[in-house]
This record gives C-alpha cells, sequence and structure tokens, in this order.
C-alpha cells in the first residue's frame, strides 16, 4: 500500500520467457497485488512464472486461450484489479524495459487530483540509448496525430506503457470500446479525453537492448496508427463540438469547414480554368480565393487555441 491505497501491477506478457523471474522480483513491496497475463506467449512466461517465483500469495498468473494482443491482456489485468478492490491499477511491460522501482512516481499524481499518469521517456532526455531511429521519428509524428484524436495538448509520447489509473476512473470507461492492440494506449486517452479526465505525464526511465525481441512491426503499425487516429479526432471533433452543442470552437470549426470548401471549388477551379488558358485571374478573382485561404487558415488557428483551452488538464 502507500497511503492506504491498495495498488496493483498489471503485466502483460508475450516474448518474454525466464527474465520475468528477474523482472518479478524487482517489484516494489508496497505492491499488493501482481496480475501476469500471459497472452499465449510462445515461451511459456506464464508457466516459468509459476514454476519459479516464491510468492504465488501476490501473484496472481492469467493463461489467455488465444492472443488476445496487449490492450486485451490488460484489460484481463485490469478487470482483475477492479475485482479485487484495487484502488490504484499500474501497468508495466515485463521485457525489463521499464524500471519497477519508478512505479511511486505515477502512483503519487493520482493521490493529487489526476485521474491517469503516464510515463514519458523524452522529458529532458535528448537521446535514449539504443532506442530505434524509426521509431524515435514516428513517436514524434504519432504524438502529434494523438494530440489532435485525444485533445490531450499537453502530453507527449502516447505509445509509452507505463502507466497508472484509479480504480475510479476505470470503472467509469467502457473497455470494449478500447482497442485491444498496440494502440490501446493511445484510445485509452481518448477515452479518458471523453470523460474529461486529468492525465499527467511523467519523466520514467527506458532500457532498450540491441538484440531484444520486438513484437510489434513499426511500418504495419504506423498506417494503423494513422487510420485510427484520424477516426478518433473526427469522433471527438463530432461529440465535442457538433452534437446537440454549438460553441465558439464549434462556430470557428463551421468557418473553418465552409471557407476550406469554397477555397478548394472556387479557387482551385478558377485556378486551373485561367490556367489552362494561359491568362491572369481577374483581381476579384485572386482577392476572394486569397481572403477564403486566409479565412480557412485562421478560424483553423482559432479552433486549435480554442480545443486546447478545453483540454481537461487545463481545468
Amino acid at each position: 500500500m502507500i497511503k492506504n491505497k491498495r495498488i496493483s501491477v498489471v503485466i502483460p506478457v508475450h516474448n518474454v520467457g525466464k527474465s520475468i523471474l528477474e523482472f518479478l522480483n524487482k517489484i516494489p513491496d508496497y505492491v499488493d497485488l501482481i496480475f501476469l497475463i500471459d497472452d499465449k506467449c510462445p515461451l511459456k512466461t506464464g508457466e516459468t512464472a509459476k514454476e519459479n517465483f516464491p510468492n504465488l500469495e501476490k501473484l496472481k498468473i492469467i493463461m489467455n486461450e488465444k492472443n488476445l494482443g496487449v490492450g486485451g491482456a490488460v484489460k484481463i489485468g485490469y478487470q482483475e484489479s477492479l475485482n479485487n478492490n484495487i484502488d490504484i491499477i499500474v501497468k508495466i511491460d515485463g521485457d525489463d524495459q521499464m524500471n519497477p522501482n519508478e512505479i511511486e512516481k505515477l502512483v503519487f499524481p493520482l493521490l493529487e487530483n489526476y485521474d491517469y499518469c503516464k510515463g514519458n521517456r523524452f522529458i529532458d532526455k535528448n537521446e535514449i540509448e539504443n532506442y530505434p531511429k524509426a521509431r524515435f521519428y514516428g513517436n514524434i509524428f504519432l504524438s502529434f496525430m494523438t494530440k489532435l484524436s485525444t485533445g490531450y495538448w499537453d502530453i507527449f509520447d502516447p505509445i509509452n506503457g507505463f502507466t497508472a489509473i484509479k480504480r475510479e476512473c476505470l470503472m467509469n470507461l467502457d473497455l470494449n470500446n478500447i482497442d485491444n492492440g498496440y494502440y490501446f494506449e493511445s484510445d485509452m486517452l481518448h477515452n479518458l479525453y471523453l470523460k474529461k479526465n486529468k492525465v499527467k505525464d511523467v519523466a520514467v526511465e527506458i532500457k532498450y537492448f540491441k538484440n531484444q525481441i520486438q513484437n510489434m512491426n513499426v511500418i504495419k503499425e504506423a498506417f494503423n496508427f494513422f487510420f485510427k487516429n484520424t477516426l478518433r479526432f473526427l469522433k471527438r471533433i463530432k461529440l465535442i463540438y457538433l452534437n446537440n452543442n454549438f460553441t465558439l470552437g464549434s462556430f470557428f470549426l463551421t468557418v473553418f469547414l465552409i471557407s476550406g470548401v469554397f477555397t478548394c471549388l472556387y479557387g482551385g477551379y478558377n485556378y486551373f480554368y485561367f490556367g489552362n488558358k494561359n491568362i491572369f485571374a481577374p483581381t476579384g478573382v485572386v482577392l476572394i480565393s486569397s481572403i477564403s485561404l486566409l479565412l480557412m487558415f485562421i478560424s483553423l488557428m482559432i479552433f486549435l487555441i480554442i480545443d486546447n483551452f478545453n483540454n481537461p488538464n487545463n481545468k
């Protein structure tokens, strides 16, 4: 316990193996329960832990009959934590990249006024040893996409899997609507925003090993993340700004859409029409197209500023 709050740790494992034993021994004593979710691991991580870990009263091992994906495995651990009346649920990967001694760094903000806390690998970091370049630059792009899809403009490193959540916050979420795959952490943020939960980024240390097995196909997941972030962004905009409500943000979003469509149709048509004739467009046509284009960009910028103000973390 920490300040009379029962703490659980959820560890989804796939392709971990015997190294899980050393990792489990690093879990701090203040953790009340450990839920190890063997997601149909080919290295039989769950069986290894069951046969060799001494404290099976604290360790609860769940063997998935089929691979559910990291999100699906975590949701099982979440539900088991709720069933055991846990107050704060921490999710951490079992590949020893994350430091269990930093669990309390994620827990303490939840004892104040935050609902969800997540690790951030890049706070005060210029470079992370052995971190794949493709994932580094991909994470920058995905972070921007996630800011759009979730509305948490102050949150970075959205795919970081070192997280903690309050029991009350978790109970308020519909886990069935949250992604089962690698998009799980980003989708959690999207759903937390819709419930107006406060989220905090915390600096954590992450280790990367040169020869470590990577379960995630970076190229495949890049398209997957882009597609799902786009859908979540459209859903968020519809629910917050267009459904049964018309706010100042809704106004500038509408102006942006109208001016954008007008610019594309009117300006685009005249561009090709006069371009094909090799003549200059009339001054009025150029002026109207320019004003429409300027209005589109200004209204978009104002909308994004308003959207940032609506960030639950600003409340």
